[in-house]
């Protein structure tokens, strides 16, 4: 098996050691490269192409939500999992907007932080349990006017292929709105968030 090549982004030295060591304890993965800034964060994830990118929220340099937002856009088959000790309710929302896979605190244990990285790149999309409550919680989830008129036709249980002919757009464009309404929603997968979706009445069930 192909070992999963992992970006490390803490601008922490000591820290980034420590991570490294638990990131490395399972023999999956292994660290390519390490960045201390936003900059430096950007830089490398475009020189080394990782296939997963464990950074830290805070560090100097370019803001790292916005960083995240970019190495997607560049790369959406990139898999992104904030490592940080904020869990403010806007930092969350953030991230879950800029397409992180992943959101987890610093003070979890070693095995869910592996477990994590793991459903991360089985394609899940992985925020903490208290987390999730408080987005569930505190705010409401909103769609675009692309992103609802997607969700509605998932429901109608048209492939990727057939909303993208409907909707006379790329196959491609259409995965991107899906991985966010699933993002938005914080379903893994298209039926638990149509279930989700109705559940809410984010959407309606066809006529």
């Amino acid at each position: 098996m192909d070992k999963v090549r992992l970006l490390l982004a803490d601008d922490h030295r000591i820290v980034r050691e420590g991570l490294k060591m638990i990131l490395e304890s399972a023999p999956r993965y292994t660290v390519v490269e390490e960045a201390d800034n936003g900059d430096e964060l950007l830089a490398k994830a475009r020189s080394s192409k990782p296939d997963l990118i464990v950074s830290d929220l805070k560090m100097p340099g370019a803001p790292i939500i916005e960083s995240c937002r970019k190495m997607k856009e560049e790369s959406p088959e990139l898999k992104i999992m904030i490592l940080t000790a904020y869990d403010e309710s806007e930092d969350v929302f953030r991230a879950l907007d800029a397409q992180v896979d992943g959101y987890v605190m610093k003070d979890t244990v070693p095995e869910q932080i592996l477990h994590t990285m793991d459903m991360v790149m089985m394609g899940y999309s992985c925020f903490q349990s208290k987390l999730q409550r408080k987005r569930k919680e505190e705010s409401e989830v909103a769609f675009t006017e692309r992103e609802q008129e997607i969700f509605a036709l998932i429901v109608e249980n048209l492939s990727n292929q057939e909303i993208a002919n409907r909707l006379y757009i790329s196959e491609a464009t259409v995965k991107t709105h899906v991985s966010s309404i699933l993002r938005k929603t914080g379903q893994p997968n298209r039926s638990q968030a149509v279930l989700y979706g109705l559940k809410k009445g984010l959407v309606k069930v066809p006529r």
